[in-house]
């Protein structure tokens, strides 16, 4: 987290790079001085307009009414602030202020309180409740949200339905860990979540659709062959299993095609890492992979996309197995995965 503090007195000041010696990479400000490691500040609003810009963790050392006045004119919403924390000048409390959720802001309140003998303030419902926050879980866990929008406002209708002591649904295809006080697995009602890596499966009235990023693509191709015609390949695998590209997790392929320019595109344009393997760690997969003689005679290794796509998901299972297309060969393969709370 790119972290910026800024103090208001001597004292402040003082609290304020303690802070940042204490989390790495945090840089430190004041309004009263300029010292070795700390920057001054001559406008609160144009370094708040930018701190915006730039941080993802804002703490300020002073009174809470500094901070909010500061913080006003920029506000945008929990999905796009820092998180802002303040923290008295003798570092007795330290509150999350805002983005306590999605933005880390409870997270670094916590954090700061814990390194400077503090207490922390939280006043998040869900947390005080001791009830599953949601948001959180997703952002911790790297789960894409379909239909984002909408999924925002599901997600507070989530946390309002378990703070009222309501049941959420929950469905999964995927194995996972007792469920959360106020969850229950089942395939219908009201509202509820459900976690794959297809396609929207929407079995509630609201429905929160996540997807996990698990799926593994393994590429074969032609030399020289043009970008579009992986992209194309690609996608027909992934639309015939009905898997969207934000549940894969990586792409993978001998080290003979590492610098294939199609793939390097694909893997560029959909940021997608580029995972390699040479064919003795190809062939020493176990398993049932199409074997081709062709392959064998070319790479030395008798299947490059299904193993290296099993290679790649540390010996996930075989979704769709060699699919050939205009020069391109695609396998898909799952990450085993337990979903937890």
């Amino acid at each position: 987290m790119k972290l910026y503090v800024i103090g208001f007195t001597q004292n402040g000041t003082a609290l304020a790079k303690s802070i940042c010696q204490k989390n790495n990479g945090a840089v430190c400000f004041s309004m009263k001085c300029e010292e070795e490691g700390v920057t001054r500040v001559f406008s609160l609003k144009e370094w708040t307009k930018t701190a915006f810009l730039e941080a993802e963790g804002i703490v300020f050392v002073g009174a809470c009414g500094i901070a909010v006045r500061a913080i006003a004119p920029f506000l945008k919403g929990k999905y796009d602030d820092p998180g802002v924390v303040v923290t008295d000048e003798k570092g007795k409390f330290v509150i999350s202020l805002l983005s306590g959720h999605v933005g880390g802001g409870n997270a670094l309140a916590k954090r700061i309180a814990e390194q400077i003998c503090g207490t922390a303030v939280i006043t998040t419902a869900t947390d005080v409740n001791d009830v599953f926050a949601v948001d959180i879980w997703v952002q911790k866990k790297g789960y894409f949200c379909q239909q984002r929008e909408e999924a925002k406002n599901v997600m507070k209708d989530i946390s309002a339905a378990l703070l009222d002591k309501k049941t959420v649904g929950f469905y999964t295809p995927l194995k996972y860990t007792s469920l959360p006080k106020g969850m229950e697995a089942k395939k219908e009602g009201k509202i509820g979540m459900t976690v794959s890596v297809y396609n929207e499966i929407r079995p509630f009235e609201k429905t929160l659709s996540l997807i996990v990023p698990a799926i593994h693509i393994g590429i074969g191709c032609r030399k020289n062959i043009p970008p579009k015609a992986v992209e194309e390949a690609v996608f027909l695998a992934l639309s015939e299993q009905s898997i969207p590209i934000e549940a894969v997790e990586a792409v993978a392929t001998i080290d003979l095609k590492q610098y294939e320019n199609a793939i390097v595109e694909f893997c560029e344009k959909y940021q997608k890492p580029l995972h390699i393997f040479t064919k003795e760690e190809l062939s020493a997969l176990e398993g049932d992979f199409t074997p081709s003689s062709f392959v064998k005679q070319t790479t030395g290794v008798d299947n490059v996309c299904e193993r290296a796509a099993v290679c790649s998901s540390l010996g996930g299972d075989l979704l769709l197995a060699k699919t050939a297309k205009k020069g391109v060969t695609i396998a898909l393969a799952m990450k085993k995965t337990i979903l937890s709370f």
